[in-house]
C-alpha cells in the first residue's frame, strides 16, 4: 500500500552523489544521431502539443490574431503536414489532450474559460463547456470516463465525459499546476505551488493519501510513463525528479538546469525521459541508469513537449526558424 505522507525533498543528503546527473552530454550518436525536422505553419504563439493514441496525428495549440486555435498535423515516419485548424476559442489554447482511447477526439482548454471537445474528422466542437476562471491545464483519465481541468483560481473541475458536465470540484487552498492520473486511474496526482505533489484516491478525492515534497519551490509539471512504474516531476527549482509509482520514493534527481522546468515526458516504452526549461536545451536521460545521454540545443526556450505513444519520436513547440515558431519532431534512430 502507499506510504502515508512521505515528506522529504529529493536531495543529495539521502542519495549517493553519483545519482545526481551533472555530467556533460555525450557526443551526438546512437539513437540521437539524427536531426530534428521542423515544420512551419503553427500558431503565432504556440503553447502546447500532443499526439493522438495511434501516433498518426499531432495537435498544436496556441493563439493567432483571430483567437485560440488547435492545428492538426498528419504524421508518418518520414513526413508531417498540416491537416486542419480547429477554431472557436476567443483566447489562446493553453493546453490540449487527446482521448487516450479514441484517436479522433481532442480536448482543448483556453483562457476564455471554455473547454471544448472536438471530433477532428469533422473539425467541429461536439461539446463546449464554460468553467469560471481562465483554464490552464487538462488531463484525461486513462479509461476516458473523466477529464480534469484546472484554472487560474486554483480550482480543479472534474468533467464526466458522457454528459460533459462538471461532477466534482477540488480546491486545496493552494496554487495548482499540472495534474495527472496514474495508469490505473485510481490515483490522482497534483503538482502545487508549495513544491508538494499531492496524491489522492479517485474518485473519492478528499484528504491526500500521500504528500510528496518533490521540490523546494513550485512543482510545475508531471508525467507518468507508459508502464505505470515511474512518474517524473519538474519544478521552478530547476530540478527534475524521478519517482517510483508504487512506493512513492524518489529514485533519482537531475539537476543540470539553470531555470524552471517547463515540460517533461517519457518515451513510448519508458526508456527515456525528456525535459526542457528556459535554458534553450532539450535534455534526454536514460531512466534505468540516470545517465544524461543527449542535449538538443534550441534557438528559443521551448514551451511544451510530447512523445509519440507508438514510436521513438518527440514533438516540441516554442523553437523558431526564420523568425517564426515551428513544430519540431525529433525521431530517434535504431541503435
Amino acid at each position: 500500500p502507499p506510504l502515508s505522507f512521505i515528506s522529504q525533498y529529493p536531495s543529495p543528503s539521502w542519495q549517493r552523489a553519483s545519482n545526481m546527473v551533472e555530467a556533460c552530454a555525450s557526443p551526438c550518436g546512437g539513437p540521437f544521431r539524427s536531426r530534428p525536422r521542423t515544420y512551419q505553419g503553427t500558431q503565432s504563439k504556440t503553447l502546447t502539443v500532443g499526439w493522438d493514441k495511434l501516433g498518426t496525428r499531432v495537435a498544436t495549440g496556441g493563439a493567432d490574431a483571430s483567437g485560440g486555435t488547435a492545428i492538426i498535423w498528419r504524421t508518418t515516419e518520414t513526413h508531417c503536414q498540416r491537416e486542419s485548424t480547429l477554431k472557436g476559442h476567443k483566447q489562446g489554447v493553453e493546453h490540449l489532450c487527446w482521448d487516450p482511447n479514441n484517436a479522433n477526439m481532442l480536448c482543448t482548454v483556453s483562457g476564455d474559460a471554455s473547454v471544448r471537445l472536438w471530433d477532428v474528422r469533422s473539425r467541429a466542437a461536439v461539446h463546449n463547456l464554460t468553467i469560471s476562471g481562465k483554464n490552464r491545464n487538462v488531463a484525461w483519465r486513462p479509461d476516458s470516463s473523466a477529464m480534469a481541468v484546472s484554472n487560474d483560481k486554483d480550482v480543479i473541475s472534474f468533467i464526466d465525459v458522457k454528459t460533459f458536465k462538471v461532477v466534482d470540484k477540488l480546491n486545496r487552498g493552494k496554487a495548482v499546476n499540472e495534474m495527472t492520473w496514474d495508469k490505473t486511474g485510481e490515483m490522482f496526482l497534483v503538482t502545487t505551488g508549495t513544491g508538494i505533489v499531492e496524491v489522492m484516491s479517485y474518485p473519492e478525492l478528499g484528504t491526500p493519501i500521500n504528500q510528496l515534497k518533490a521540490h523546494m519551490s513550485s512543482a510545475c509539471c508531471i508525467a507518468v510513463d507508459s508502464t505505470g512504474q515511474h512518474f517524473a516531476t519538474g519544478g521552478t527549482d530547476a530540478l527534475v525528479s524521478l519517482w517510483d509509482a508504487e512506493s512513492f520514493c524518489c529514485l533519482n534527481s537531475f539537476a543540470k538546469l539553470d531555470s524552471p522546468v517547463k515540460s517533461l515526458g517519457f518515451d513510448h516504452c519508458g526508456k527515456y525521459l525528456a525535459y526542457t526549461s528556459e535554458d534553450c536545451v532539450l535534455s534526454f536521460v536514460e531512466v534505468a541508469t540516470g545517465a544524461l545521454v543527449h542535449e538538443e540545443v534550441t534557438k528559443s526556450p521551448l514551451q511544451h513537449l510530447a512523445w509519440s505513444p507508438t514510436r521513438p519520436a518527440i514533438a516540441y513547440v516554442g523553437d523558431v526558424e526564420k523568425g517564426k515558431e515551428v513544430l519540431s519532431i525529433y525521431k530517434l534512430e535504431a541503435s
